[in-house]
């Protein structure tokens, strides 16, 4: 260490070797030292300059005015001084975010007298009223004003932060009462002082502070201590005493090393003793100085004029605007630390105006002028002029004092050195004592960061020198991974304060070799991590996951985008195979497990696969870096396997479900079926770009027909078991048993199993529900039937006979019978009991349109329709439901005399092979029998039928009274209408048949209409037996023969003839008689008339009481036990019955055959109309009754009412009106008849009201019908 030109020799052999921490050793002393030069001086007063004037000024002066002009020249200029220095249009400076939290932990202690350095009261005070005012408006709303607070930390200019807290200062130290006159001010100048030093040493616990904020801060420190001087130089106790002595005396420059921080830190960071320190900083003396940092600077503007390499150069730079925008700020920055060598030792400057006025700059060719900011000196500050800047001894070129000869390389290695010292520290460091915030302690951020403001360094570089440090270290394993987040920190605020696009080129290669270089090492740590990736979670590899996309976000690795591209496949890679070793393990696993069996491997590989693949999910919910999806990668290598397994057991697998004794359950192939279909969605979910192509509904559609088939098999046992338990009592509101509902709970499960399976396939789904419809259908029709033949065995209950061995004794009883002459009618009383079989069909067609919205019918059999079905093995042909209807026959006879012409017949429907199909109910004591019940037949072909009446006989063999023959054609019924069929019964009468056909559908809305029809003619029959029952009763009342009883009763008047006889006969007995007297009985004519008594409705009413008593009986019966529907039903049957019996009464039903009904009298007319009249009353109870008021009062009771109009007409009368309504009837009538009632017309409740509805509206018949009826009489 000699001279200047020595230093620019070992500079350029410096560059020719390799770097020794010998070499950074000497060059970061001679900053060290450099830096205890400038910090001394600074201290240093400049009143020795102007004691001359100060002097002279204070003898013309009273001392109070001398106070006063120092202080405000000193404080009208504090708003100058911490202006913003920033050029317009240039982007400003901005201090570390990690300012704000050391700052606070700071302004804490001070306030509250725990830092020793500044415990003055007045600081203490303004501490605590200025942080506590900031900090109060933090909490302001946004939406409030905009708070001082939020703009310091938007802006984080430094000058804000100033004079945020010379405003604070001011208001708080003017209200300080010890503080009179202008003394405040005086305190308020030492405030600032102080603050800004608190700021100093702030900055010096924080990383990668920018150089411009510690050069300005350092020339505040300047400026400060000129204003502390000349504000406190009027103090008695500070007077001059004669001389030319300092007006304050601060410590000059020594030689003692103690005093030098920073010499003493680069001592302990090179491990030299005190005395070898010592020994170096006395040989810096020689040729390190003040005057050679300013050449040095003045060589850095040299250098940039003159487009040299250092500090920088157009061709460092992408852009011109770069490049311009460096050089404006390099140009202002070297400018200032000028400025501030200059200001605190004016000797350094060569040349300088005489007096405090500005002076024009003289310019030369090729130079360009540095224009120091205005706002960093006062208004009589000094301006560099030409001579300041270009003097003609200064060379450009690389020969520097402080500046080593690679900058960056040396700033580098002392960056490492620091690193690995504060390392070491941190190890031996005891556990209760704090850490520092950053890698780097206070001592060694002060060090780093005054080199890199001596050496030119830019921030740029000194944020990725920082990463590439932490990143070898922790290749090294000498930080851990929490380091790296820090200097990513960095580099991301650095490139937020200025573009990247504007960095030089150089730092951006730089960086992008070391993002790369981490891009590489943790995709590498990855591939580690990826060794077991069922033991993996998001936060063993979060803060790779974190750095990595910290470094693909900045867009620097593009470059390398095919060789990332090629290592993420590599993971990928690895993922696959480790997913295919993680299934093969685990299927051999449990295979050996469940040795032995075939679904229960399967079934616990599926649990495996699919909690797998929900944990990575859960554990992974987003794809690593946005392309490697693990959950998508497992079951991209894991699904194909499995699959291939599920195919080699197809075969297995059915034959191990057949049979009586299976051993695979088929719950189980349904469970494999769920979780095979649930890995089927995960993998079309995550892999939408690999599909799979397995038929899943093809390899489980034999299970699913294989348990439809089972239970179909199981309904008739269903409802056996249901009616055998069932007591048949009322359960509920609506009083049906508990076997509708055990019935319906055991078909709601194969339905409920069937949505539950969420088949894929909708045509195959619809086939199941349809085959599940028909197995409904059957269950239906099962039970209908069952329960109606328990209903009429209570209806018509068995009596027991005497036993006859021999049969020849049958005629005896024929004879008993014969004897015994016409049966006598028994009215008949019904239970609960049979009510409640009548409630449980009622209640079975709620539940069945329950079931049909449930399995959505119309979907269904929309899907069949409009599906493309697989071809069907072979072609059935087509079966067709006949619908054939027993209504009534005529001019029926008996073989046996004996009957009196009284028949009780009942039809049956048999085949040509003598099948029965079909047979009704039985009819009794008439020869003109209507039944009107039908019945379904399903032919293929055609199909020949036979129809024989037959008289029920208690015993013995039921006689025939007649046979008739139909032919079942399809051909025949192909128009789809309703025929009515008269055949004539051998040997005598008729039958009417009324015959309809349609197509035999394979449909679930074809076989809920079966049901729902089953259901109906269940609910007809057994209502027709009860109407049947009260009907004997009705009519055993409302009959003639009590009618004329009824009249005959009110026409016997008094005799008089006989009464007189009697008195005669007794007054003779009693004086002796004459036989010569003889009686001569008076002529017709003189006989007196007799009056008929005109009978009271209390009369007639009570003709018919045992009717009203006998529905008493019944009707509380029928209304406690059926339920609301069910009853109403009934009880409108039961008044049709009332009124076609007093029909029956007064007309003859329409027929071929003549009629030898005679017609009733007025008053029998008058009678049988106030019966009805009656009847309807106690129906209707004033509004209580079953039946409300509208249907007592319909149509066949208005056609009922017309008979009174038109019974006493003339014939020709009869006739001219009957012609005129069938002529009205003809016209109304349509000319297209409608088809014949559809099963799908009955499909489910909704189309029955439908149907029901709209035979409503149909026109009402005319009363042409019952003029006919009283022509028959006449």
């Amino acid at each position: 260490m000699t001279s200047r030109s020595t230093d620019s020799s070992a500079s350029r052999r410096a560059g020719k070797e390799r770097l020794t921490d010998d070499d950074v050793y000497d060059f970061a002393l001679r900053v060290s030292y450099l830096s205890y030069l400038v910090t001394a001086k600074a201290q240093e007063t400049t009143a020795a300059n102007d004691d001359t004037k100060e002097k002279d000024r204070d003898r013309d002066l009273p001392h109070h005015s001398r106070i006063s002009g120092a202080i405000s020249n000193s404080f009208n200029s504090l708003g100058d001084l911490f202006k913003d220095p920033t050029r317009e249009g240039q982007k400003s400076v901005k201090f570390p975010d990690k300012l704000f939290k050391v700052l606070d932990l700071r302004m804490q202690n001070i306030a509250m007298g725990k830092d020793a350095q500044f415990n003055d009261q007045y600081l203490r005070r303004v501490i605590a009223v200025f942080w506590g005012s900031l900090k109060a408006t933090e909490k302001q709303s946004p939406r409030d004003a905009p708070s001082p607070w939020r703009q310091i930390k938007e802006n984080r200019k430094i000058e804000e932060l100033i004079l945020f807290f010379v405003t604070t200062a001011s208001q708080t130290l003017r209200k300080d009462p010890t503080l009179t006159g202008d003394d405040w001010k005086m305190e308020l100048n030492s405030q600032i002082a102080h603050f800004v030093l608190i700021l100093r040493e702030c900055l010096r616990n924080v990383t990668h502070v920018p150089p411009e904020i510690t050069s300005r801060l350092e020339l505040y420190t300047v400026k400060l201590t000129e204003n502390t001087a000349a504000v406190s130089s009027p103090k008695p106790s500070l007077q001059r005493n004669g001389g030319s002595e300092a007006t304050i005396r601060m410590s000059r420059v020594g030689g003692n090393i103690e005093d030098m921080a920073l010499v003493v830190t680069v001592g302990k960071l090179f491990k030299r003793s005190t005395q070898e320190l010592q020994h170096d900083v006395d040989a810096l003396k020689r040729f390190c100085s003040e005057d050679a940092a300013v050449v040095d600077l003045k060589t850095c503007l040299k250098n940039i004029n003159s487009d040299m390499p250092f500090p920088g150069r157009r061709d460092d730079f992408e852009s011109m605007e770069a490049y311009t925008l460096w050089r404006t700020q390099e140009l202002a920055h070297l400018s200032q630390l000028i400025l501030f060598m200059l200001q605190y030792n004016p000797n350094l400057a060569k040349s300088a105006p005489s007096d405090g006025t500005q002076q024009p700059m003289l310019q030369r060719p090729n130079s360009i002028r540095v224009d120091p900011d205005p706002d960093l000196s006062s208004q009589n500050g000094l301006i560099l002029g030409n001579a300041a800047i270009d003097d003609d001894d200064i060379e450009a070129g690389n020969n520097f004092t402080y500046i080593p000869p690679n900058p960056k390389k040396f700033y580098k290695r002392l960056l490492e050195l620091c690193v690995q010292d504060d390392l070491e520290a941190m190890i031996n460091l005891p556990e209760d004592q704090e850490v520092s915030l950053g890698i780097l302690s206070s001592k060694h951020l002060s060090l780093i960061n005054e080199c890199a403001l001596r050496w030119r360094v830019t921030h740029s570089y000194r944020v990725t020198c920082f990463l590439d440090v932490v990143r070898y270290k922790y290749e090294r394993d000498e930080v851990p991974i929490e380091c790296l987040p820090e200097g990513l920190h960095l580099v991301e605020k650095a490139m937020q304060d200025l573009d990247i696009h504007k960095w030089p080129r150089v730092d951006v290669d730089y960086l992008s070799t070391i993002y790369g270089g981490l891009f590489n090492i943790f995709l590498g740590t990855l591939y580690e991590a990826f060794e077991d990736i069922s033991k993996l979670t998001m936060a063993h590899i979060a803060p790779y996951i974190d750095i990595l996309k910290t470094v693909r976000d900045s867009r620097l690795i593009d470059r390398y985008t095919a060789d990332i591209e090629a290592r993420l496949k590599d993971l990928a890679d690895r993922v696959r195979i480790q997913a295919v070793h993680l299934y093969t393990d685990k299927n051999y696993e449990l295979t050996m497990q469940s040795a032995g069996q075939i679904a229960l491997p399967l079934l616990l590989l599926t649990d495996h696969l699919e909690k797998q693949a929900r944990l990575l999910d859960k554990r992974f919910s987003e794809p690593i870096l946005g392309q490697l999806d693990l959950v998508s990668l497992t079951l991209e290598s894991q699904m194909p396997l499995f699959l291939t397994d599920l195919e080699n057991a197809r075969i297995d697998l059915l034959d191990a479900s057949r049979g009586k004794t299976p051993s695979v359950p088929i719950l189980d192939m349904f469970a494999l079926f769920r979780r095979t279909r649930t890995l089927l969605s995960m993998h079309e979910a995550f892999c939408p770009s690999s599909p799979l192509h397995f038929d899943i509904a093809g390899f489980f559609e034999p299970y699913v027909l294989q348990w439809l088939l089972t239970t179909d098999m199981q309904t008739a046992q269903w409802v056996h078991t249901a009616i055998t338990i069932d007591k048949f009592e009322p359960e509920g509101p609506e009083g049906h048993s508990s076997s509708i509902i055990d019935l319906f709970e055991n078909l709601k499960s194969p339905v409920d199993f069937l949505l539950d399976l969420k088949w894929p396939d909708d045509h195959q789904e619809a086939r199941f529900f349809t085959s599940l419809s028909k197995t409904a259908a059957k269950l239906i029709e099962e039970y209908s039937r069952r329960v109606e033949d328990l209903f009429m065995e209570e209806m018509f209950p068995r009596v027991v006979q005497e036993v006859q061995p021999v049969k020849q004794f049958g005629f005896i009883e024929k004879a008993k019978l014969t004897i015994a002459g016409e049966k006598k009618v028994e009215p008949f009383n019904f239970t609960s009991s049979s009510c409640v079989k009548l409630n449980n069909v009622d209640a079975a067609r709620g539940l069945l349109d329950q079931m049909y919205a449930k399995i959505d019918v119309d979907r269904v059999t929309q899907v069949l329709a409009t599906g493309t079905p697989p071809p069907p093995e072979k072609q059935d042909r087509q079966r067709f439901l006949f619908t054939v209807k027993v209504v009534q026959a005529e001019g029926l006879t008996s073989q046996d005399t004996s009957t009196a012409g009284k028949l009780d017949t009942f039809v049956t429907l048999s085949d040509e092979k003598g099948t029965r199909l079909a047979k009704t109910r039985t009819v009794y004591e008439t020869v003109n029998p209507r039944w009107d019940e039908t019945f379904d037949v399903s032919v293929q072909s055609p199909l020949w039928l036979m129809s024989s009446v037959r008289d029920r006989v208690l015993i013995g063999k039921h006689d025939t009274i007649g046979r008739g023959y139909l032919c079942l054609d399809p051909k025949r019924f192909g128009d789809y209408l309703t025929h009515d069929l008269w055949l004539d019964l051998d040997p005598g009468g008729r039958i009417l048949l009324r015959v309809s056909m349609e197509g035999e559908k394979d449909d679930a809305q074809f076989y809920f209409g079966r049901a729902f029809r089953s259901l109906k003619r269940a609910e007809g029959d057994m209502i027709r037996v009860i109407i049947d029952k009260m009907g004997s009763t009705i009519r055993l009342y409302l009959s003639r023969s009590v009618l004329a009883a009824l009249v005959k009763t009110s026409t016997i008047g008094y005799d008089y003839n006989k009464a007189l006889a009697g008195m005669t006969g007794l007054y003779r007995n009693a004086i002796g008689a004459d036989k010569a007297d003889s009686v001569i009985p008076l002529p017709a004519k003189d006989k007196p008339n007799r009056r008929p008594e005109q009978l009271s409705d209390e009369q007639i009413e009570d003709a018919i009481a045992p009717l009203f008593d006998y529905f008493d009986a019944n009707f509380q019966t029928l209304n406690s036990s059926l339920s609301t529907t069910t009853r109403q039903t009934v009880m409108n049957k039961v008044w049709k019955e009332v009124m076609a019996t007093l029909e029956a009464l007064l007309v003859p039903p329409m027929s071929d055959a003549p009629s030898d009904m005679s017609p009733l009298s007025e008053k029998e007319v008058d009678i049988v109309f106030k019966w009805l009249k009656f009847l309807k009353d106690y129906t209707y109870a004033n509004g209580e009754g079953p039946v409300p008021l509208e249907q007592l009062q319909n149509q066949r009771y208005r056609d009922l009412l017309s008979i009174r109009l038109y019974y006493d007409w003339h014939t020709d009368d009869l006739m001219e009106e009957c012609v005129r309504l069938l002529q009205h009837t003809l016209k109304e009538e349509p000319t297209v008849k409608k088809r014949a009632k559809s099963v799908y017309s009955q499909r489910n409740l909704g189309t029955i009201k439908e149907r029901k509805r709209v035979k409503k509206q149909e026109t009402q018949q005319g009363n042409s019908e019952m003029i006919l009826r009283i022509l028959r009489m006449r």
